[in-house]
């Protein structure tokens, strides 16, 4: 319960630079009194300032500052909830709004709207609009709940029950719904995407496998062809190599003829020099009859058998001679022969050397290849890179699609909970339920008033009413008086809902000119009544110029204007019980 305990204010409106302060915890009813102008209704407007940070009369923000001191303008109320005490400070020129709790300054960093909205949401619990149909009833610029729009009818009565949350809720679940159709939006189109990477990823894949098998066709195909070479090589290897050996086995024929050769040309050249020598002593013989010697003559005896034995020696090594040249052609023919193989040995050896040469190169080239088609067949870098990037296209639309999943779930829950949350929703059945109770304690105010009528508000806050007669009739059929009967009933009774539903509870009640509108005598003293009777903790203020009235309240405040300032003047007051009917 909001306990309103003070309220001063200073250079606002009429009053001037020093301090109008009135206690609100004083007595239970409380009268407001003065001439037309003198500003009796400058309370309202100071209360509704302070709290919400406008007037309760259709004046502009500015028009609060007093005129002739143009500045300074200052409102403070204090007030306890619990525990906890309160104070508002709001000025103009300067501006100002502070509200402290326990004597500690609310934290000034956000704006003066997200403080003052913080204000109303988690102290005060209501707005504006509550506090003038709950806490107010005025004549001025005051609109009774049953000229307002059911709209409107319908945001007082949610604000009472403390349901306005729900319709809060539903602004916010409205705001959410097309958040998660957005995002299911931007989920599909990301999901479509990726499923066209994904088409396009493996289009490239198959399209780099079918190169990768081409390339291994063509590498395969060359180390056949290298395969192919090796093993005419290996043959070609194979065939010389049995070629050497049947040439080594033929050469093992000729491999002593160079020894023999060079033995027979030694001979004959011992042969040659023993066939000249015997040669010139056989010429000698033949040319000479005198031994140069001794000078003695040759006997022709002597000279004949030198000559015969010489000529047959000569003869003899001619023989030899022609036998040895023989014997040296052919074992020269059987040299050739081994220098012939030899080199033709020497060219195979050459040849196989060269092709052994070849067919490592081929082997090696052979084992290149068969490691590139390997790592083409199996998980080489590019494939893996590119299997990687599907896989994780792959991931992240699974991904997506999990989230798609999620988002619907979410959508599902919203679209339930915009169901609750609508209007025929749990407000209506909240509403429902209150409707008996509110249409019960607005037909006990005005029967307490003495007007016996049967007021009903239905579902949609459209009044039914029907006489004890059972005519029926609207709240525009009745006369001014009656509609102010009206008009206070449904306010004690939304002040009643709210306190039983500890929504808005409040010690303060305010009447601007209730006495001095359409309520005759009678109905006045029934108010009256009503007031003193209606709950105790409640503080009610009467604002009225209707004379007479003192004695029917504890406390009286008079303002005055003295020198074009408003000054207030408290009386308490010896209550009768004129009032009570």
């Amino acid at each position: 319960m909001i306990i309103f305990e003070k309220i001063r204010w200073k250079n606002f409106l009429s009053t001037g630079n020093v301090f109008s302060e009135v206690d609100l915890e004083v007595g239970r009813t409380n009268l407001i009194v003065g001439t037309n102008g003198a500003g009796k209704s400058t309370i309202l407007d100071a209360l509704t300032f302070s709290l919400f940070g406008k007037p309760f009369r259709k004046i502009s923000k500015g028009m609060l500052v007093n005129s002739i001191n143009e500045k300074d303008c200052l409102v403070e109320i204090e007030f306890r909830i619990g525990k906890q005490e309160y104070k508002v400070v709001r000025g103009i020129k300067p501006n100002k709004f502070e509200v402290y709790c326990n004597g500690k300054l609310w934290n000034q960093e956000s704006s003066v709207v997200e403080q003052q909205k913080n204000f109303e949401q988690n102290v005060l619990k209501m707005n504006y609009k509550s506090f003038t149909q709950i806490v107010v009833l005025g004549s001025s610029t005051f609109v009774p709940f049953m000229r307002l729009p059911v709209a409107q009818r319908r945001d007082i009565i949610e604000d009472i029950l403390d349901i306005q949350v729900f319709s809060t809720m539903n602004v916010l679940l409205k705001d959410k719904s097309r958040e998660n159709l957005q995002e299911i939006r931007d989920v599909d189109y990301q999901v479509d995407l990726l499923k066209d990477k994904i088409e396009m990823q493996k289009r490239h894949m198959m399209s780099l496998q079918q190169r990768t098998q081409e390339e291994i066709e063509r590498k395969q195909a060359k180390v056949n062809e290298y395969k192919k070479t090796e093993l005419q090589g290996a043959e070609d290897v194979a065939i010389l190599t049995q070629q050497i050996g049947n040439l080594n086995e033929e050469m093992q024929e000729y491999q002593k003829s160079n020894e023999k050769l060079q033995k027979l040309n030694t001979y004959l050249i011992k042969l040659t020099h023993k066939l000249n020598t015997c040669k010139k002593e056989h010429e000698f013989f033949e040319k000479n009859h005198v031994c140069p010697t001794c000078t003695q003559e040759l006997s022709e005896e002597f000279r004949s058998e030198k000559l015969e034995a010489g000529q047959l020696k000569v003869d003899e090594m001619n023989v030899g001679y022609d036998d040895l040249q023989k014997a040296i052609s052919e074992e020269q023919e059987r040299f050739n022969k081994f220098t012939e193989l030899s080199t033709e040995v020497n060219n195979i050896n050459t040849t196989i050397s060269q092709t052994n040469f070849q067919l490592m190169t081929i082997r090696k080239q052979v084992e290149s290849l068969q490691d590139e088609i390997k790592e083409l067949e199996g998980d080489n870098v590019d494939k893996k890179a590119e299997f990687d990037k599907l896989q994780l296209l792959v991931n992240n639309k699974k991904d997506l699609n999990k989230q798609h999943a999620n988002l619907k779930q979410d959508r599902d829950v919203l679209t339930t909970a915009g169901q609750l949350l609508k209007d025929n929703g749990i407000k209506s059945r909240i509403i429902k339920t209150y409707l008996p109770t509110m249409n019960k304690m607005i037909n006990d105010f005005l029967q307490r008033m003495e007007f016996y009528v049967n007021f009903t508000l239905n579902e949609n806050f459209e009044e039914i009413i029907k006489s004890r007669y059972r005519d029926v009739f609207s709240y525009e059929s009745f006369s001014e008086g009656e509609k102010a009967r009206i008009d206070i009933a449904l306010l004690l009774t939304w002040r009643s809902i709210a306190k039983l539903k500890n929504s808005v509870d409040t010690n303060l009640l305010i009447l601007d000119e209730i006495f001095d509108g359409s309520l005759d005598q009678s109905g006045t003293s029934d108010l009256g009544w009503i007031l003193r009777n209606f709950d105790e903790s409640t503080k009610v203020f009467v604002i009225s110029h209707k004379q007479g009235l003192d004695d029917k309240f504890d406390r009286t405040i008079t303002v005055d204007k003295v020198k074009n300032y408003s000054v207030l003047t408290e009386t308490v007051n010896e209550v009768t019980h004129g009032m009570v009917g």
